[in-house]
């Protein structure tokens, strides 16, 4: 296969049509499964940057609302739109947008609905952008909140003794981020458990899935390199940055994959060629 730079060279049947007749311990459709886990794979390779995106809102997103007026709430109830949007848009997609997108002959299969999920992603971070904007707009500290001061003196207007004092911010402005965020796990993070679990051979379910599950760690990896970052004032540019390169990624995912949506049907026949063992031993497919 690695000789002949060609999946197909290790099918049994590519090997006696170019005169090697040595038995192998496979056939035909273990190396159509194998091509197919690899696709899902391919695809994965893309997922460490939402989960960059992914991971702010359970960090940098919190740090954010520390520095704006909560009004008695606490910094990290804001993350709670999160699961709150996933609730209500999961079941308003599934029963209501999907149905008359199929009704109208459009049906979204995983590859747009995961580039989707990028540009959502995209978006959540560019709001993210301009709320941190506004909160250096305002006093306050202006460019540096008190919240997240290392030196009182650079603001003495913040402290009210060794109390930082919030920008004049509300909070709530914060809302459409976690639900763009909360959207495009919808778009990305569930389709790739799906993705995973269709696209892999039975005998190789439980790698695809550590697989896909590998690239929330490496996502996490990369967040570590933005900590030199993570400081006023360049939380602004440190979303504005990831941001585009999400909306990038978003462009170049969507132009690398886009014909493995046209793959579906036969990814799903592949699954009905699946030898099926019986009670009596006998092996048989779907279609016997």
């Amino acid at each position: 296969m690695i000789k002949n730079r060609n999946m197909d060279a290790a099918k049994p049947s590519w090997r006696v049509e170019h005169g090697n007749n040595k038995p192998v311990a496979w056939n035909d459709h273990f190396v159509e499964e194998i091509k197919r886990a690899l696709r899902a794979c391919k695809v994965f390779v893309f997922y460490p940057v939402f989960w960059v995106c992914y991971g702010q809102f359970s960090s940098n997103f919190v740090t954010q609302a520390g520095q704006m007026n909560g009004h008695g709430m606490p910094n990290d109830f804001m993350q709670n739109f999160d699961p709150i949007s996933i609730l209500i848009f999961t079941p308003l997609l599934e029963a209501v947008i999907y149905p008359i997108m199929r009704r109208h002959g459009y049906e979204l299969r995983p590859i747009k609905r995961i580039t989707i999920g990028f540009v959502l992603a995209a978006m959540c971070l560019a709001y993210a952008a301009i709320v941190q904007h506004l909160v250096y707009s305002v006093g306050p500290c202006y460019k540096n909140p008190a919240y997240t001061a290392a030196d009182p003196s650079v603001c003495p207007a913040g402290f009210d003794g060794d109390t930082p004092l919030p920008q004049n911010i509300h909070i709530a402005v914060q809302a459409p981020a976690y639900i763009f965020i909360g959207l495009a796990e919808i778009f990305i993070s569930v389709t790739g458990l799906e993705y995973a679990y269709t696209k892999a051979p039975p005998s190789m379910k439980s790698f695809v899935q550590s697989m896909y599950l590998f690239t929330n760690a490496f996502g996490s990896a990369l967040n570590e390199a933005l900590v030199p970052v993570l400081v006023d004032p360049k939380f602004l540019w440190m979303y504005v940055g990831i941001s585009v390169f999400t909306f990038g990624t978003a462009i170049v995912f969507w132009f690398t994959f886009k014909h493995y949506d046209a793959m579906e049907q036969q990814s799903y026949d592949l699954d009905r060629d699946v030898p099926i063992l019986t009670h009596d031993g006998i092996k048989k497919t779907e279609d016997e």
